[in-house]
């Protein structure tokens, strides 16, 4: 069963969405050189807060996932207040080498389950040593990954089977990548696409991505994620033969993509 995660710091939204059937909410707290890096990509930058962390943990009864920020000086701090906040889980962006996620493992102690939130050229190259260490699962965030590897499109990466590597390597960790908006939606890779690939190589969980709030606008929600659930549970059924064919198919309409969606 594929388990979906959603970024939001509004209450009466995280309620509906467990209702429904969302896996995991996520709070946002990585600001730390965001907008910098992003500047000139059509992506989103949250600024949620420790207070909606407690307000979050008090709402819902699915697990609640905090992104932190990258290992700083602050980061000892960051970790103890999220910790002490009830998170379940702490994701950590931005990291480049091991030693980065063996201070984050250090600094969780144990005392949380920890994502590691794979996005940047040198995390990648790293990848199999990262993979050895104590951590709990993996992510693998396509838009700034993208951006470091200096693609316009973050599926592109799918073209150079680097997803296909980095699902080898963490084989043994429960697995993620890309954003997902209802079924018939999405732009410019549509959702059906990225469920056949996530599927493909046994993602565990997807992220709902920003585009989900504006689509379900008149939607019964809760048949939306039950159509995004169905969905990947009957493409998992899918002999290898029929998921390479499919994959090939995925790629074709890829190329004829304009890459011009980061920016």
């Amino acid at each position: 069963m594929l388990k979906l995660m959603l970024f939001t710091n509004d209450i009466h939204l995280a309620r509906t969405a467990q209702k429904a059937g969302v896996d995991r909410i996520v709070i946002d707290l990585e600001v730390r050189a965001k907008e910098e890096r992003q500047n000139g990509y059509h992506l989103e930058c949250n600024y949620h807060t420790i207070e909606d962390l407690r307000l979050m943990k008090n709402t819902v009864d699915i697990p609640v996932v905090c992104r932190i920020n990258p290992i700083n000086e602050n980061s000892k701090d960051e970790i103890n207040e999220v910790i002490a906040s009830s998170a379940d889980i702490l994701m950590l962006p931005m990291f480049r080498g091991a030693e980065e996620v063996e201070e984050f493992i250090r600094l969780v102690g144990g005392r949380s389950a920890t994502s590691l939130l794979l996005e940047t050229k040198e995390a990648a190259e790293n990848a199999e040593k990262i993979a050895k260490l104590g951590f709990n699962e993996v992510y693998i965030g396509l838009n700034d990954l993208a951006i470091s590897y200096g693609k316009g499109f973050a599926y592109e990466l799918l073209l150079e089977d680097l997803l296909d590597n980095l699902r080898d390597i963490f084989k043994n960790k429960p697995f993620g990548f890309g954003g997902i908006t209802i079924l018939g939606k999405g732009a410019p890779l549509p959702t059906h696409l990225i469920l056949r690939e996530l599927s493909r190589l046994r993602a565990d969980f997807a992220i709902i991505r920003r585009a989900f709030k504006k689509d379900i606008i008149g939607r019964d929600i809760t048949e939306e994620v039950k159509k995004i659930k169905s969905e990947y549970e009957v493409l998992s059924l899918r002999s290898q033969k029929q998921a390479l064919a499919d994959r090939s198919d995925t790629l074709k309409f890829m190329k004829e993509i304009p890459v011009t969606n980061l920016r």
